[in-house]
């Protein structure tokens, strides 16, 4: 509106010098000609004044639209999270446009007449641009030639979303974990190990290997894991914006070879220090006596398959009742299992199969829209051990390339024996946040 103010100036400079110029004409002439630009004076304050209340009215209908179009229930959100696609969202502008005409409705006079509307979604946040114009009439400027006066409004804002994840945490614990951390500890241990770098949990034996690493000072590659995940829950807990933000669930695969199978070490909670707590006790799976099921103890299948139907599918991460869903898992990726059919490899013994992970189960699971973040801590190399080079070396170079297909794009790492599995683990965690988008 400042153009206006010197445009009117300019009328009435010209209105008076005419005036001046004139002297020819009665009394009654130049007192009519007087009142001509003090009315429009007048009439110009009563005018600026309507365009001002409009102004305002405008200004409302844009911040409306502004925040509107990209609110938690907005068209914006719901087409992000049906598409799967960031960019301009041309439905969510012309939504913006609704939502200022529907708040401009009651304006004292004056219509919309121009806009400029985008609403875009990238990197997560949604963003709102919004002007509008509009043309309110005039009355008494009418008289020097203005009909009309334009006013606009801008708007930006911006929507972050807040996601809410349902963590499942499924930690593989089977005795192959026991091997040692380090190369130095699985040294350790083969030497005071009768040259064995397993240290399997006989429960109650006098010949326990877990016993025995834990007097000989070997760290096992399963006690770094579970403080690994107690490093990541505490993490995940430093980031938490919302109440329920984060929701996790410990799953391992069982205390003991005797009673096989998914254990439900915590239930979904928010609670997020319990989870920590449990995560740091998980150990390593007892049997009870060297040799027992003929080793076949690994089977990691019927584990992803259960947790696939606890799962479930996933959400779009909006509300806590309607959670993003991830699967964390956490393993070594060998399987050893009693699988006397659809083994991919040479059975021991017509039942025995040792393979790398079969991740079918994994697709499935990723076809319900869940998330899979795989840690695959790297199967050591014996090259001291007769079973190892027989049935493990031969397919060794596919136990990591199994791993990685069983993950969702960009939810893999692989961490060694010299790797940080906590800052590996934190790391993982970060990219799935991070990389998450809204979710059908």
């Amino acid at each position: 509106m400042h153009g206006l103010g010197r445009e009117m100036s300019v009328r009435l400079e010209n209105v008076w010098r005419r005036f001046a110029i004139n002297r020819s004409g009665t009394i009654a002439i130049i007192f009519a000609m007087t009142l001509i630009p003090l009315i429009s004076a007048v009439g110009a304050c009563v005018d600026y004044a309507v365009a001002l209340i409009v102004e305002v009215q405008l200004q409302n209908a844009a911040d409306a639209a502004a925040l509107g179009s990209i609110s938690a229930e907005s068209v914006a959100v719901r087409t992000a999270a049906s598409s799967q696609t960031t960019g301009r969202i041309t439905a969510a502008e012309a939504d913006a446009l609704n939502i200022a005409n529907a708040n401009f409705q009651g304006a004292t006079m004056g219509a919309i007449t121009g806009t400029t509307i985008r609403v875009d979604y990238t990197n997560n946040t949604f963003t709102s641009d919004v002007n509008l114009v509009a043309t309110v009439p005039t009355y008494f400027m009418q008289l020097i030639g203005v009909r009309t006066l334009t006013v606009s409004a801008t708007s930006q804002s911006k929507y972050t979303p807040v996601l809410y994840f349902n963590f499942y945490i499924l930690v593989d614990n089977t005795p192959s974990m026991g091997l040692g951390a380090t190369t130095a500890d699985i040294t350790k241990l083969e030497n005071a190990n009768g040259g064995c770098a397993f240290a399997c949990h006989i429960d109650g034996s006098t010949n326990d290997a877990y016993a025995l690493a834990k007097n000989i000072g070997a760290k096992l590659r399963i006690q770094v894991v579970a403080s690994a995940v107690q490093s990541m829950v505490n993490m995940a807990k430093s980031k938490v914006l919302a109440t329920d933000q984060y929701k996790m669930a410990v799953y391992s695969m069982g205390t003991s070879a005797d009673s096989m199978g998914l254990k439900q070490l915590t239930t979904m909670t928010s609670d997020l220090d319990t989870v920590a707590t449990t995560a740091s006790k998980i150990d390593i799976m007892s049997i009870p006596y060297q040799g027992y099921n003929n080793d076949q103890m690994t089977d990691l299948m019927p584990n992803m398959t259960s947790i696939k139907d606890i799962i479930g599918t996933s959400g779009n991460g909006l509300s806590t009742s309607n959670p993003i869903k991830v699967l964390f898992v956490i393993s070594d990726g060998v399987e050893d299992a009693n699988r006397p059919t659809n083994c991919k490899k040479t059975l021991t013994g017509g039942t025995r199969c040792q393979q790398p992970l079969d991740f079918s189960a994994c697709t499935q699971i990723k076809n319900n829209g869940v998330k899979v973040s795989v840690l695959y801590t790297t199967y050591q190399k014996i090259p001291n051990n007769g079973w190892y080079n027989s049935w493990i070396k031969p397919f060794y170079p596919e136990i990591a390339n199994n791993m990685k297909s069983c993950s969702s794009e960009g939810l893999y790492q692989e961490v060694g024996p010299s790797g940080d599995v906590s800052a590996t683990l934190q790391s993982l965690f970060n990219a799935v946040v991070s990389k998450t988008r809204l979710t059908v």
